[in-house]
C-alpha cells in the first residue's frame, strides 16, 4: 500500500484471514450483468436530470463535510456474519439514522430487525438486490430487532417473528435515488445517511484506517451494500458504516476515496435516501402560514411562518404530495 502511495493502512482483521470463499459470504449484493447495465444507465439518466435542476437554479448548498456518526445520529455497528444479508443491514442503518435526524434526537432508541427485512422480504443468505430492502420497507415495513432477532443463517419468517409483528412496523413513505456528486452530498447533508452499493476487492477485507483506494493487484470479490453516513470534500472521501462488526476497519467504519470507477460506489450506482413515516419534532412551534415556491422544471422550496419568522426547506415533489395529502385527509 505504501509503495503505491495510497492513503490507507492495512492490518489483520476478523475477515482478512478468511479464505476467498468465506470472505464472499460477508457480501450479499446480487446483481446480474443485465441489471448492472440497467442500474448504470439509470444513474446516468438521473444525474442528467439533476444537472438540469442545477442549471435551473435549484439551491444545493451542502457543506464541505458531514459526519452523522460523529454527531451521534448513527446507530451502533453490527455484524452480519457469514450470511449475505448486507442489503438489509445497509437499509436498516440508513432508516434508523434518518429517523434520528428527522426526530432531531441523536440518542433515540431504535433498532430495526435486519432478519425481518431480509428473510420476510424475499432475501436470503444468498443475497438480495440493492433496493429490495427499501421496496419492502415501503410496502410492508420493518419490525424492531426484539421482534425477530438476527442470526447469520436463513430463517423462516413465520416461525421466527413475534406474534404481534404487524403492530411493530416502521415503514417508509418513499425512497429517492441520487446520482450526481452534488445531489449525493446534498441528500446526505439535508436528509441523512443513505443506502449505497459498492464493488469489494480482495484488499478491502484488510482495511484498518485511512482513505481507502483499491490497490493495483487486488481482485474482485463481489458486491456489497453499505450505509454512507458522511463525506469530506477537503480530503475527498465518503464515510461508510459497514456491517462486519467493530473489529473491522476503523471501529466498523471506512473512508472511501471519491471517484473510483472500479468500486462503482459513486460512478455506476445511485445513493438512496429514505423518508421514514415518522412525525418529526416541531422545533419552532406550529406554522401559521405555508408557502410553496416551485420553479418550472426546477426544485420545490417549502416556506413556513413559525416562531415569528419565515423558515424554508427544499423538498421533493414526493414530499410535497405527502404534505398536501396530510393536510386534506
Amino acid at each position: 500500500v505504501e509503495d503505491q502511495g495510497l492513503r490507507w493502512t492495512p492490518a489483520e482483521t476478523p475477515l482478512s484471514s478468511l479464505d476467498a470463499a468465506e470472505q464472499k459470504k460477508y457480501l450479499g449484493l446480487t446483481v446480474t450483468p443485465a441489471e448492472m447495465k440497467k442500474m448504470e444507465a439509470e444513474a446516468i439518466k438521473v444525474a442528467a436530470q439533476e444537472k438540469t435542476l442545477f442549471a435551473a437554479g435549484t439551491d444545493y448548498a451542502a457543506p464541505t463535510s458531514v459526519d452523522w456518526a460523529a454527531a451521534g445520529y448513527v446507530t451502533g455497528v453490527k455484524n452480519q456474519g457469514a450470511c449475505g444479508s448486507c442489503v438489509s443491514f445497509g437499509t436498516c442503518a440508513a432508516i434508523e439514522a434518518t429517523i434520528r435526524v428527522k426526530m432531531k434526537e441523536p440518542g433515540l432508541a431504535i433498532d430495526l430487525s435486519e432478519a425481518f427485512c431480509q428473510f420476510c422480504g424475499g432475501g436470503s443468505c444468498g443475497g438480495w438486490g440493492l433496493t429490495s430492502g427499501l421496496a419492502f420497507a415501503k410496502a410492508t415495513g420493518i419490525v424492531d430487532e426484539a421482534c425477530m432477532p438476527y442470526q447469520a443463517k436463513n430463517l423462516d419468517c413465520a416461525s421466527n417473528r413475534c406474534s404481534d409483528w404487524q403492530s411493530r412496523l416502521t415503514k417508509l413513505n418513499d425512497y429517492t435515488g441520487h446520482a450526481g456528486m452534488e445531489a449525493r452530498k446534498n441528500a446526505i447533508a439535508t436528509i441523512g445517511p443513505v443506502v449505497a452499493g459498492m464493488a469489494v476487492y480482495s484488499d478491502f477485507f484488510s482495511y484498518k484506517t485511512g482513505i481507502y483506494e483499491k490497490t493495483a493487484g487486488a481482485s474482485l470479490s463481489g458486491y456489497h451494500c453499505i450505509c454512507v453516513v458522511g463525506y469530506n470534500d477537503t480530503q475527498g472521501y465518503w464515510l461508510i458504516k459497514n456491517s462486519w462488526g467493530a473489529g473491522w476497519g476503523d471501529g466498523g467504519y471506512c473512508k472511501i476515496a471519491y471517484g473510483q470507477v472500479d468500486l462503482k460506489i459513486d460512478s455506476s450506482w445511485q445513493f438512496y435516501s429514505v423518508d421514514p413515516a415518522v412525525v418529526p419534532k416541531k422545533g419552532n412551534g406550529p406554522a401559521k402560514y405555508l408557502l410553496v415556491d416551485k420553479t418550472f422544471g426546477g426544485g420545490v422550496r417549502l416556506w413556513a411562518y413559525a416562531g415569528n419568522k419565515w423558515l424554508y426547506r427544499n423538498v421533493t415533489d414526493t414530499e410535497l404530495k405527502g404534505l398536501v395529502q396530510e393536510l386534506f385527509d
